[in-house]
């Protein structure tokens, strides 16, 4: 799809911005038909919430995500930072005071590929990039990179629908996350925390329990609770790491925590799941011999496959070696999301601390520094020094590296 797309987006750099919606309209309405999103809406308006008038903000296109989650486009055929303004009022506004606010994972302003020669868009965007700047969007695109992001997310939910560990947009494990969440935010699981009373729900004794015990907050301190499972795209359009963010209002301050939840039957479940580039981009070690281990076993897809196609100059112990200076920030990536800083927006939501285990009914609640930990300490085979298997997603043989995490109750 990508590259019809880019074809067509690289006509587009003389064309109005009528042109640049109608094309936008045909994107989106075949990314519909392919299932890619549920739907989509064009110059839909807003009120403010608790206002009554209708037309308050507006946002070009909003995208309805297969989970049921909202991604808005403000467009313009050009970027001038006076027209931009108008721009940011409505994704800010829309972003933050209308009723789809808090279902809203992706904010987006967006030009045509031509714009990429506007040095004031360019300046404006780095500015955003170093947090000089303060942009309402999560992302400035053009068209071109607006395809990666969506095919990036395509990717996403077919590797999801594949999965039967009920991933994002696996049936069983957004079913699962909504019923995390509605316990977690149960006013009669609140009320029983703070009583030290009986609490039925085992996910929201266990959760919250641990997150009081680690800040050293008395279960009677704690006012309020939320929990949501709205996270924001990575810059990619990948998912986060998080799949729910939980605020905890005590009488003395406001927690907010992450968590990654695996809902799962098997004993190992598919945590990772990026191009070599992505491998070398986060680990800084390009242009290295341990890069072109990793663009081998990419193409190899198995460990099999790996080590007969090493040429003479390389062996696993070598790979081993190399790599073992970079195992805990790999690990800390593929699990959590730490130090991919060129896909994370708000680190703070995105990168989770917290390992939510649903297995066969079993409920397991710990920290990732723990259960990192755990890991090495258990009997557990490690592949090239770490306790992860190594792999690759269905159908994406030599294109992508998958990583599989054991599970330990």
């Amino acid at each position: 799809m990508s590259g019809d797309i880019a074809t067509e987006a690289n006509r587009l750099k003389q064309l109005s911005g009528k042109d640049l919606q109608e094309f936008l309209i045909e994107l989106f309405t075949k990314l519909a038909k392919e299932k890619v999103i549920k739907q989509f809406e064009q110059n839909r308006n807003f009120s403010h919430k608790g206002f009554t008038y209708k037309k308050q903000y507006l946002a070009n296109f909003i995208i309805e995500t297969l989970d049921g989650k909202f991604i808005i486009i403000n467009s313009s055929n050009s970027y001038r930072h006076d027209r931009m303004k108008n721009q940011a009022y409505d994704v800010e506004g829309v972003t933050n005071n209308a009723i789809i606010s808090d279902q809203i994972i992706a904010s987006i302003l967006l030009y045509p590929n031509q714009e990429l020669e506007n040095k004031s868009l360019i300046k404006f965007r780095n500015n955003v990039i170093s947090k000089e700047a303060y942009s309402p969007a999560t992302h400035i695109l053009v068209i071109s990179e607006l395809v990666e992001f969506l095919e990036n997310h395509k990717n996403h939910v077919t590797l999801a629908s594949e999965s039967r560990d009920g991933s994002y947009y696996g049936l069983r494990g957004n079913a699962f996350e909504k019923e995390v969440v509605s316990d977690l935010n149960s006013r009669e699981n609140l009320k029983h925390l703070i009583n030290n009373s009986h609490i039925e729900s085992p996910i929201f004794e266990k959760v919250i329990t641990k997150i009081c015990s680690d800040y050293s907050v008395r279960n009677q301190d704690v006012i309020n609770i939320h929990a949501s499972d709205t996270v924001l795209k990575l810059t990619s359009g990948g998912n986060a790491k998080t799949d729910i963010i939980i605020d905890i209002t005590t009488i003395n301050n406001c927690i907010r925590e992450t968590i990654s939840v695996k809902n799962t039957t098997q004993s190992r479940v598919s945590c990772h799941d990026y191009k070599c580039d992505d491998f070398i981009r986060v680990l800084g070690i390009q242009d290295t011999k341990l890069a072109k281990y990793l663009e081998l076993y990419q193409k190899s897809g198995s460990n099999g496959a790996f080590l007969s196609n090493m040429s003479e100059d390389m062996d696993h112990d070598d790979f081993v070696k190399l790599l073992a200076p970079h195992k805990q920030a790999l690990l800390e990536w593929a699990l959590t999301g730490k130090h991919d800083c060129k896909n994370l927006i708000d680190p703070k939501s995105q990168i989770s601390n917290y390992l939510l285990i649903n297995k066969s009914e079993n409920i397991r609640f710990v920290d990732f520094s723990s259960y990192i930990d755990e890991l090495y300490a258990k009997p557990i085979t490690l592949t090239y020094g770490l306790p992860l298997s190594w792999t690759y997603p269905s159908k994406q043989r030599g294109s992508r590296i998958q990583l599989k995490l054991p599970i330990l109750l």
